[in-house]
């Protein structure tokens, strides 16, 4: 039996859309290798939550195979898992923050500083999304490891005691409330996350 047209376009819709949105990635992805770093960092994010090509995470096993390296202080290793990682998902900041003190430790300037340059981008195209003070301010982040890494770069620690994590859904949209005891100060610092743009399927995993 044949299929009617618009059945047949409808099938093919999503294909498309799934495509294009994929090549929007890729591209922006080597316009940075490539460096041009006028690329809209955040534009680039959000390009790969909706593309099939990027994880924004990372999985477990790599994660700790790299921290592994890095204990063991084996920089050509640690080399090795993060590109791995950074080709999985560009927008992994983990993965390109550890990359820069291996790539130090080789000897290998032009790829630390390279390194280095995007995850300064990654970092500020999320603190530039508010202040993280209020919901309506709060920092977009488009997985669980953003906010790790957002409050690392704030200074602040993301386990551990003294630390409070709520979820919270107000208005039709999601967000993440850190409750941190400051360790420079003592005070405690409340920071809110924006969490609409997570992909449940690749941006959140079930422990910290």
């Amino acid at each position: 039996m044949n299929r009617a047209p618009w059945l047949l376009f409808l099938v093919a819709v999503p294909a498309f859309c799934a495509e294009q949105d994929d090549i929007v990635y890729q591209n922006l992805v080597q316009r940075v290798e490539d460096g041009d770093f006028t690329v809209d960092f955040r534009a680039l994010r959000l390009a790969c939550i909706k593309s099939s090509q990027c994880e924004p995470r990372g999985n477990k096993a790599d994660l700790a195979a790299m921290n592994r390296a890095v204990n063991d202080h084996d920089p050509r290793r640690v080399i090795e898992t993060a590109e791995h990682l950074i080709s999985l998902g560009f927008v992994d900041i983990e993965a390109h923050a550890t990359s820069v003190t291996a790539y130090r430790e080789i000897n290998d300037p032009v790829k630390a500083k390279f390194h280095l340059d995007v995850t300064t981008a990654l970092l500020r195209s999320i603190l530039a999304s508010g202040d993280g003070k209020t919901i309506e301010t709060a920092y977009e982040v488009i997985a669980d490891r953003e906010e790790y890494d957002s409050l690392s770069s704030l200074g602040l620690p993301y386990f551990g005691p003294g630390i409070t994590f709520t979820k919270i859904e107000d208005g039709g949209h999601h967000y993440d409330k850190w409750e941190i005891k400051d360790p420079k100060t003592g005070q405690n610092v409340v920071v809110f996350f924006n969490t609409d743009a997570f992909s449940p399927a690749k941006s959140r995993a079930s422990d910290r």
